[in-house]
């Protein structure tokens, strides 16, 4: 195989796992090592805007162009606002489904943004796709509510918001026609700006009263890991493999958070769960490789 194209697989399914493990390590910090969902947000921005900060500046006329208020409304639905609605499903929602449910979403939020907001109507074979998705979250939807846990229900359903939202994000940058580097740049220093002073007060002193492995621990994999490679590693591997066969590598968002939830935390595979993640998966699939490039 050309050694352009693995580099390209490499590169595009470790920014995968990377997403996929997500989950599990928001999961695992929230129920069992005594973390805020603003000590996260915190971990997540705060170093993001510093290292990300000089591609906003670097296309600052642009922005200024976009305006302030363009700029919040996509921190909203892409950053901050996003990021909280996450973390806080997974208070109560297992990492399994923060897994599935929330990356699952987005592409039909996606169709159904650009069918809205750009005028693209999606061809048939789309359309059918997602649907074939959709009926895969209900169904791990469904697991959830069947395994009787409390509250999994409240988790799900912002997982399906923060899904939505970031569905929506993509649809606006491209009707705004914002830059998708200085976007990111922008939105993780205004995350940043509002996350640090919010966290200071509330969460900040119990989060310094962990171990000091915990905290950096957590700044490397929100910070770093999260906020810098995964986006580094995928914009390069689109470039390698170009964007619609890159796209596919999705496929492995969902399948890591599956089976690192079942080996770190051990969240069961149920038959409902793995039946839903292979209709998502198919979907996803279907998506990207069959019914054209967007």
């Amino acid at each position: 195989m050309n050694p352009k194209i693995l580099a390209g697989l490499a590169l595009g399914i470790g920014a995968s796992i990377i997403w996929g493990g997500h989950a599990v390590v928001a999961r695992l910090a929230l129920a069992g090592q005594g973390f805020h969902p603003l000590d996260l947000a915190a971990c997540r921005f705060i170093p993001g805007g510093l290292l990300l900060g000089h591609l906003a500046w670097g296309a600052r006329a642009r922005l200024r162009e976009v305006g302030l208020l363009k700029l919040l409304v996509l921190t909203a639905v892409g950053g901050l606002g996003n990021f909280l609605i996450f973390v806080g499903a997974l208070v109560w929602a297992p990492a399994s489904h923060g897994g599935t449910i929330a990356p699952m979403t987005a592409p039909v939020a996606g169709a159904i943004a650009g069918w809205l907001l750009l005028a693209e109507k999606p061809t048939n074979g789309r359309l059918a796709a997602l649907a074939v998705m959709l009926v895969g979250v209900l169904c791990i939807g469904w697991d959830g509510l069947a395994s009787n846990q409390p509250g999994v229900w409240k988790g799900d359903l912002l997982l399906l918001a923060a899904g939505g939202s970031w569905g929506f994000f993509g649809a606006l940058l491209r009707r705004w026609q914002v830059p998708a580097f200085p976007a990111a740049g922008a939105i993780a220093v205004i995350s940043g700006i509002l996350v640090a002073p919010v966290w200071a007060v509330t969460s900040a002193a119990s989060f310094f009263a962990l171990p000091w492995e915990s905290q950096l621990w957590m700044l490397f994999a929100q910070g770093i890991l999260l906020g810098v490679a995964a986006m580094l590693l995928f914009t390069r591997s689109v470039e390698l493999l170009g964007p619609t066969r890159a796209s596919t590598l999705a496929v492995v968002v969902p399948i890591t958070a599956l089976l690192l939830a079942a080996m770190v935390l051990g969240e069961p595979l149920t038959p409902l769960k793995l039946l839903g993640a292979g209709l998502a998966l198919a979907g996803m699939l279907g998506a990207v490789t069959l019914t054209g490039r967007r």
